[in-house]
């Protein structure tokens, strides 16, 4: 095992558990080995200004044709999952670079990105043992897990991005571990530390993929007396129950305080009547970026990202929000003041005691000389955290490093779609697309992380007849994903066009979220069998091909049909 510092243009490398000196820094780099587990550290001590440009960790490892390697994307949106050792990460298209780099790591490597990497954690899973490489610490830098199958290398590189640096900086902790699958994750999630935040299981609703960012204030009160109405009986309301206004209440992107025509008689009203039904008010924003039209970009251009020729920097684009939108500058105190000032209003004037803040990836993209984009994106998300104070905090659009112990709800995956697939965009290989199968994938991948160091949010499930692309199999097989791999249950339809068969089936559902996954194994790529404990054991045969499968090891041959899910006791 090697460990190399890069900085000013040269390398070290430095010894093991002993004070390595040099002319420009000291390190102490540390090994400690318990069982199957390790853990490394290292710290930095500078003796005058350098450069730091990263830290790579280099372990030799001998690959094996059965070895599944889990790919964690990169922020909440990346589609991951497990690959073989031959196959390849696509890489975003040309065409669509300009649009969507920094929604992804496209904007990440110098030079060309490695075949099969992951971000923050990763493993290596060979039957039932996995291999677990992972950071306990994403406040200092991002880590990138590369597996190396050609030379024999899983590869841990902290991105320290040149970070200009005359002070002691604790460059990484990490931690290694080999076992079962329950036993590497428990000591990794108590290697990083226990979450302050109440991490109790929800259920609720949301207006986006009803309305999308065509809101009223009509339509909302007309969908809160639908949910609340259908939602009071058991299971629905044995849990914390969230009624959420997505985007569309504010005037612009950026402008927050500032509302739309459409809800005449403010945002606290609302907040009341869902607080009056019992319901926990939440409400949506984007806290780091801003539309071109916005009277925060007009106004207070200062406040935005510059590019490298000093023009407002385009994080992304949006054809809902007319096209491109720009990030702020966290570090500008005029933002903080702002956004101080927008999360006091929404929390302690209007009423909402939860906010789900979106697109977070943004407040990263160009960090200043002295700070890394992991440290940008910790201290942001730091921010936020304390922020929302005692009420509840759902990041969404964010590397998920940077939130753990953060945020009370974490979205895991992709935005679920109306139809199984988004072809235009897995044409242009986005990983943050719109899909509901890329969702899926990545919901069922990013398990471990519910209810450890926040509660899974898999996005919506949708029941509803129409204005839709999804089949009845299409329709369960998603809702069963998310209550057996997350804890923060959406919907997102009119509830009062639910019949008794539909309510029946959601109950059905929602009975399994408490059940105990016990081993979770993809059979043949999208196919999944996961052994759940609910009093009696019961197999979840999950099947996301458009084509048919065979269920092994029955007494009798049975077919799973396309998208269909079946659970069947042991």
């Amino acid at each position: 095992m090697k460990c190399t510092v890069y900085y000013n243009n040269v390398s070290v490398e430095p010894i093991p558990n002993k004070m390595s000196f040099y002319e420009e820094l000291y390190l102490d780099y540390k090994v400690i080995s318990e069982k199957q587990a390790s853990k490394l550290s290292l710290f930095l001590h500078p003796k005058q200004s350098i450069k730091l440009s990263r830290v790579v960790v280099e372990i030799p490892y001998s690959f094996t044709a059965d070895d599944k390697l889990f790919c964690n994307g990169f922020q909440s949106w990346s589609e991951s999952k497990l690959y073989t050792i031959d196959q390849k990460i696509p890489r975003l298209r040309r065409i669509a670079k300009p649009y969507f780099q920094y929604y992804g790591d496209e904007h990440m490597f110098s030079a060309a990105a490695p075949n099969l990497y992951s971000w923050t954690y990763g493993y290596i899973q060979r039957n039932n043992q996995f291999h677990l490489f992972a950071s306990t610490q994403e406040n200092t830098a991002f880590s990138l897990i590369e597996y190396d199958t050609s030379e024999g290398l899983v590869r841990i590189t902290k991105m320290c991005d040149d970070i200009e640096l005359n002070h002691s900086f604790p460059v990484f902790n990490l931690y290694m571990n080999t076992g079962r699958e329950q036993e590497v994750f428990d000591g990794y999630f108590r290697a990083i530390g226990t979450s302050p935040k109440s991490l109790q299981p929800s259920f609720g609703w949301t207006s986006w993929y009803r309305h999308y960012n065509n809101i009223t204030e009509e339509k909302i009160l007309k969908d809160l007396l639908a949910f609340t109405e259908k939602t009071n009986e058991s299971p629905m309301n044995e849990t914390d129950r969230i009624f959420q206004i997505d985007d569309g209440y504010q005037s612009e992107i950026g402008d927050w305080l500032t509302l739309s025509k459409a809800f005449p008689n403010g945002m606290a009203k609302i907040s009341a009547q869902v607080a009056s039904h019992g319901l926990t008010p939440g409400i949506w924003l984007a806290p780091f970026v801003c539309s071109k039209s916005s009277k925060l970009f007009t106004n207070h251009k200062d406040w935005i990202l510059k590019d490298k020729k000093g023009n407002p920097l385009r994080a992304g684009y949006n054809p809902l929000w007319g096209g491109w939108y720009y990030a702020l500058d966290i570090y500008h105190k005029q933002v903080k003041d702002y956004l101080t000032e927008v999360f006091y209003t929404i929390l302690n004037k209007w009423g909402y005691q939860l906010i789900k803040a979106d697109f977070l990836f943004a407040a990263c993209i160009a960090p200043p000389r002295n700070k890394t984009k992991g440290q940008v994106m910790y201290e942001a998300m730091t921010f936020l955290n304390q922020l929302t104070g005692k009420d509840k905090l759902l990041a969404c659009g964010v590397p998920l490093g940077s939130t753990f112990n953060q945020s009370t709800y974490c979205r895991i995956g992709p935005d679920i779609h109306t139809a199984w697939e988004h072809s235009l965009l897995k044409f242009l290989r986005k990983r943050e697309r719109v899909s509901t199968i890329a969702a899926l994938r990545t919901v069922i991948n990013r398990r471990h992380l519910d209810r450890t160091v926040f509660v899974n949010d898999p996005d919506v499930f949708i029941m509803r007849e129409k204005e839709h692309k999804l089949d009845a199999k299409q329709q369960y097989t998603i809702m069963l994903v998310q209550v057996l791999f997350g804890n923060q249950i959406f919907s997102s339809d009119d509830w009062g066009q639910y019949d008794l068969n539909t309510i029946e089936e959601i109950k059905g559902l929602l009975a399994y979220r408490d059940a105990e996954i016990i081993n979770c194994q993809e059979v043949n790529p999208d196919f999944f069998r996961i052994t759940i404990n609910k009093e009696v054991k019961f197999n979840a045969w999950i099947n996301l091909n458009k084509s048919k499968v065979n269920i092994p090891g029955l007494a009798e041959a049975y077919e799973l049909m396309p998208y269909e899910s079946l659970i069947l006791k042991i």
